[in-house]
């Protein structure tokens, strides 16, 4: 259970962080529209991996924490497609800008 509480911390705190290191941008319309299209493609892929797990476990003595493994393993790709998306958008997108 405090495994599932540390994830949901990195969860809820990556949003910000990625959107906190954002880029001065002299297009601001085009950097609001890669930032959600970052978040968005984070989100989505989330909620794939979140059924996809449940439906791995179905059947399985797991299943009945399989909300706790779909956070767990969230908590790792969240912040990885942020990550990514984030160097994607300050060093080859915006990298004139600095």
């Amino acid at each position: 259970m405090i495994l599932a509480l540390v994830a949901g911390i990195v969860i809820l705190t990556s949003p910000w962080i990625f959107l906190h290191f954002s880029p001065p941008a002299g297009n601001r319309r085009r950097l609001t529209w890669v930032n959600r299209a970052v978040l968005s493609i984070a989100f989505l892929a989330c909620a794939v991996l979140a059924l996809w797990v449940r439906q791995a476990t179905a059947g399985t003595a797991d299943f009945d924490w399989w909300w706790a493994i779909a956070l767990t393993y969230s908590a790792l790709l969240f912040p990885m497609i942020l990550l990514i998306g984030g160097v994607i958008r300050n060093f080859v997108l915006f990298r004139d800008v600095r």
